[in-house]
């Protein structure tokens, strides 16, 4: 790849707490952004039954305070398969969860979770708690809040906080079509924050945290062009023509190996202005 001028380390990586987005007075902490993990009231899950618990909790916190029929969880947890009154697999994996969520303490002797049946279906009841996905939300929506205020500062260290709290994809390995959803719910979610970083960057004329949000934008989705757009003018302005082409030429196959499309006018149009001088250098 061509050199970007990058520092070596995510922009602002130096002010990020090791344990970004966690919250201290959270009675259940989940995380689901590269690898899956639960802790409750400060005491980490470490052993799952066998069968799908794990996936049925997943599906039930992601969900919590909702009623859940039994239906809909039996094809969240097993597609494509019909429930009827005598299936017994959704049973089985909630008297294992049951069992998992039971051997956790609780505040004076009360589970951290509870679940409830109610109405032929489940509601899973817990205070206090705090998903990474969900807050990766939360910062993305009080960041654009700031930013229309005006407040560059504030906007900026939520969206910073959203990229940070982005750790993979959403409970990788697992296939089932919710979590397909909510997977790429929360790629756009982290691609908005980097490209609202991008576009601060560049009107404030940082020009080395921007390519480096590129950077990043680009290891979450190689298909946005955008991106390739700042780092071929990022470099155009320096004078850098080689990295220009470079990076046209790592666009257009990108794009064409896997989109069979084209790029834009303003990509093939950045390269002409870079190679024919037509883009203010840098002082």
């Amino acid at each position: 790849m061509p050199d970007t001028h990058a520092t070596g380390r995510a922009p602002h990586d130096a002010n990020a707490p090791d344990d970004a987005g966690t919250s201290d007075d959270a009675a259940v902490e989940v995380r689901c952004l590269g690898d899956f993990s639960v802790t409750l009231q400060g005491t980490p899950v470490l052993k799952w039954r066998a069968g799908k618990a794990r996936h049925l909790f997943q599906y039930l916190v992601m969900n919590r305070g909702r009623l859940m029929l039994r239906e809909h969880l039996y094809e969240a947890l097993w597609p494509g398969s019909e429930w009827t009154p005598t299936s017994s697999s959704l049973k089985v994996a909630m008297h294992a969860l049951r069992q998992v969520l039971r051997t956790e303490p609780g505040g004076q002797g009360q589970p951290a979770v509870t679940i409830e049946y109610r109405d032929h279906g489940y509601i899973l009841h817990a205070d206090r708690v705090w998903v990474d996905a969900e807050e990766m939300e939360r910062n993305l929506e009080v960041g654009a809040l700031a930013e229309r205020r005006g407040d560059t500062a504030a906007a900026t260290a939520h969206y910073w906080q959203t990229v940070t709290l982005y750790r993979g994809e959403f409970l990788p390995g697992e296939t089932t079509d919710w979590v397909a959803e909510q997977r790429e719910w929360t790629r756009s979610t982290v691609l908005r924050a980097l490209h609202r970083l991008r576009e601060l960057a560049l009107r404030d004329a940082e020009y080395a945290e921007a390519t480096q949000y590129c950077r990043q934008i680009l290891d979450v989705d190689p298909y946005q062009e955008e991106a390739y757009q700042t780092l071929m003018y990022v470099h155009g302005k320096r004078g850098e023509l080689g990295s220009v082409k470079s990076w046209h030429d790592v666009c257009a196959r990108r794009l064409s190996q896997g989109l069979d499309a084209q790029p834009a006018p303003r990509t093939r149009r950045l390269l002409d202005d870079a190679l024919h001088g037509r883009l203010a250098p840098l002082m």
